[in-house]
């Protein structure tokens, strides 16, 4: 394949705070630059052109012609691709599955977001500085780049062209033959192709002439593309509430984290099989994680404008994918330059974290325990999961506290709770899914009939395999920190990749299962609508058969009774959206816990990735009820809200005042409060009634005390304001009005005040 030259393990890193304060930096100039008007579209357009016609690919042809390709690992540039290919092709065909009806474009559109790095604008100054200018990584790019450019778009373009194209008369051949040119006549396509072959002509070393035209064009390319991603933000950036804030956040993760992730192990697996030296496989792939961290590239907003495909979606996630790639590159950067590990280098350190970690996770998890208890919410089906993923993450957390107690015997205390809590969440994330995918399809018989059968395998399964492995296998080295190795050697990484392997296959097959049931849900609702108007309207048959657009012809059509439309079920989740945001935090965190526990079994050299991976999973396996708990939030504080008005209530605004009883009320007070709620309720309502704040509380339906003498005087109902004191304080006394707190008599100021049938 080609030849390796020797790698040096450490990287000069004294640059990386400079190169990324250069780059952001630039980007937010640009951005500021854009949204103050001192930049043009007109003048973005022309800049755009420069950089991608002219500055960019002189940077390419210049670099590529003087490489060396001796040095190049071509193994390695292999396990690139099978890696983009292998998250192109799943993000493809999940897309598929997804969306209803089928949209081959946007499909193709997201597998691109989600493949294609951002490698030179980023990519380039980030990997210059850890590794420096000489260094064969940084030619690299120019390599990897035509990955996704050349192999892997074509196949996106064509899908968004057939989802354009839908319901024409358009030629397959004409399709083909537009693709193609549209890919070869791409400026970075055509000057990676001349700058290779230029290579072999000018056998790396063009003339000067030549070489100091190339170079002053690509000196421009850095501040100029990092410029041009700032002004393209512009406007781009919008505020995705809801479900429409779950895409983008999906395919984010799935560029910042599984791509990385998959590239590190691809390129472990390939090259460790090649033979190549163990130094040099390591080397490469923690650069193949580095690389994996750059963001997706702006040309993927130019592509969604120009098939006009989820626009707004794209931009946004494109601006959210570069901002949240900042740290985490950094965070790699830093742990790239680290190698050959000893266990006690970082072992104590991510022993106190996960401790520290899991005294806060107990908290979480009580606190969630009793919220949930109080407000009743166990019934709920999910809810009933979620508590029982609580009762897991208890478990884990207890477990690993009982681990700092100085206890004869104690580590296999530890090692039972951790494991089970562990385990047990694990198969508990996969149960969630099956339920909010079976309650979507409106199957809600087959969910209560599972959730015995869910109850014995998360809870029984674990026990019985922990249980059998402490009695048969003895600890391969008591000492061994499970973030080393599995104390008990081969049997507790099997049982455990297995489950880890089958509750990740079965979350994400049911997560898409769930998304299928509710589109086709959400058609079907539409048809039922329509079908009722029809059975109203005696000359409405032309609505059904316009209402058959939302059906597909493979779905099934149930009939349905005049004036009935299925829609509510009193088993219905009311927090779909919250148990879809937790399922997807606990998929990724079952998808990094596979990936390290597959590194442990091949027990590769400790290096900073493996660091970097050992704490963010500890901290997404720890605080999983600290993300429960910041989802669910709004019913704790919907809890504790008239819990603490009740103590301020009690405390700071004196005892409730008693009222006499209606039947010892006068008879000019039950005379008046009649005349009140005959006449002039209603209008009164209508005009003083406001939402008020009265310090740290907010009253939805209230009138100050001062507004409704205001209102009085004006409808002439009394003289004065001391007599619409009066006519207030009989109000009160005959139960038409009382104090917000019902601590207060009537008085003409800003107290606040409701009407009693509110």
């Amino acid at each position: 394949m080609g030849g390796v030259t020797s790698l040096d393990s450490e990287v000069p890193l004294e640059n990386l705070y400079p190169a990324l304060i250069e780059c952001f930096g630039v980007i937010i100039c640009g951005y500021v630059a854009g949204r103050l008007g001192v930049v043009s579209e007109q003048q973005t357009s022309g800049l755009a052109t420069f950089v991608g016609t002219f500055s960019l690919p002189s940077l390419i042809f210049l670099s590529l012609s003087t490489l060396d390709l001796s040095s190049i690992c071509w193994y390695f540039l292999l396990s690139i691709f099978i890696s983009k290919a292998l998250v192109f092709a799943s993000v493809l065909l999940i897309t598929l599955l997804v969306t209803r009806p089928v949209d081959p474009g946007k499909s193709g559109l997201y597998a691109i977001f989600c493949t294609q790095s951002n490698d030179f604008a980023i990519g380039y100054p980030i990997v210059m500085s850890v590794y420096g200018k000489t260094h064969p990584f940084v030619s690299y790019l120019y390599l990897l780049a035509p990955v996704s450019l050349v192999m892997l778009n074509p196949i996106g373009f064509v899908l968004m062209e057939i989802g354009r194209r839908k319901g024409q008369n358009a030629s397959k051949l004409q399709l083909l033959l537009s693709t193609m040119t549209s890919i070869a006549a791409n400026p970075v396509v055509l000057m990676t192709a001349l700058g290779i072959a230029g290579n072999f002509i000018f056998h790396h070393h063009i003339p000067v002439a030549l070489s100091a035209i190339l170079n002053a064009f690509g000196s421009a390319f850095t501040a100029t593309a990092l410029f041009l991603l700032g002004l393209r933000m512009v406007g781009n950036v919008r505020n995705f509430r809801g479900e429409a804030l779950l895409v983008p956040a999906i395919l984010i993760a799935v560029k910042e984290l599984v791509l990385p992730l998959v590239i590190r192990e691809i390129s472990s697996l390939i090259l460790h099989s090649a033979k190549v030296n163990s130094t040099e496989s390591i080397a490469m792939s923690t650069y193949g994680f580095l690389y994996g961290t750059f963001p997706s590239a702006p040309g993927v907003f130019v592509y969604a404008t120009s098939y006009a495909l989820d626009v707004d979606l794209i931009a946004s996630a494109m601006v959210a994918c570069t901002f949240i790639s900042a740290p985490l590159m950094f965070i790699s950067a830093k742990m790239v330059s680290v190698s050959n590990l000893s266990p006690k280098d970082f072992i104590p350190s991510l022993e106190r974290f996960e401790f520290d970690l899991s005294i806060v996770g107990v908290f979480a998890c009580v606190i969630l325990l009793v919220v949930f208890t109080i407000k009743r919410s166990i019934w709920s089906l999910p809810q009933k999961i979620t508590m029982c993923i609580i009762v897991s993450q208890l478990f884990g957390c207890m477990g690993v506290l009982l681990g700092g107690l100085n206890i004869s015997y104690i580590e296999y205390v530890e090692f039972y709770f951790v494991k089970l809590g562990d385990l047990s969440s694990r198969i508990w994330t996969a149960c969630l899914a099956i339920c909010l995918a079976l309650m979507e399809s409106r199957n809600y018989a087959t969910v209560f009939h599972l959730l015995p059968i869910f109850f014995g395998v998360a809870w029984c399964l674990p026990i019985v395999l922990i249980t059998v492995m402490m009695l048969s296998v003895n600890f391969v080295n008591p000492h061994i920190h499970p973030g080393e190795r599995f104390v008990y050697g081969t049997v507790e990484a099997g049982i455990t990749i297995f489950i880890l392997l089958v509750s990740l296959i079965v979350s994400v097959v049911y997560l898409v299962l769930q998304q299928r049931y509710k589109r086709r849900y959400a058609r079907y609702l539409v048809y039922s609508r329509e079908a009722n108007a029809t059975y109203d309207n005696p000359h409405g048959s032309q609505d059904i058969n316009s209402s058959q657009r939302y059906i597909r012809e493979d779905e099934p059509v149930l009939p349905i009774p005049k004036n009935e439309i299925i829609g509510s079920n009193n088993n219905d989740d009311t927090q779909p959206l919250h148990h879809l945001a937790l399922l997807f935090f606990l998929v990724c965190s079952i998808f990094i816990n596979l990936s390290l526990c597959i590194w442990r079994v091949i027990m590769e050299d400790i290096t900073g990735v493996y660091v970097e991976l050992s704490f963010l999973d500890t901290s997404l396996t720890r605080g999983q009820c600290l993300i429960v708990l910041f989802i669910f939030g709004l019913d704790i504080i919907s809890l504790l809200h008239p819990l603490f008005k009740r103590f301020l209530d009690t405390f700071s605004q004196g005892e409730p005042i008693v009222l006499p009883s209606m039947e010892d009320l006068p008879t000019e007070t039950q005379h008046l409060c009649d005349q009140f709620n005959t006449y002039h309720i209603q209008p009164c309502k209508a005009q003083i009634v406001r939402r008020k704040r009265l310090k740290l509380w907010e009253f939805v339906s209230c009138f100050s005390g001062e507004d409704l003498v205001s209102w009085l005087l004006a409808q002439g109902l009394v003289k004065d304001r001391e007599e619409g004191i009066v006519y207030g304080s009989h109000l009160l006394t005959g139960r038409v009005i009382r104090h917000v707190n019902n601590t207060q008599h009537f008085t003409d100021d800003s107290a606040l005040f409701v009407f009693q049938n509110n």
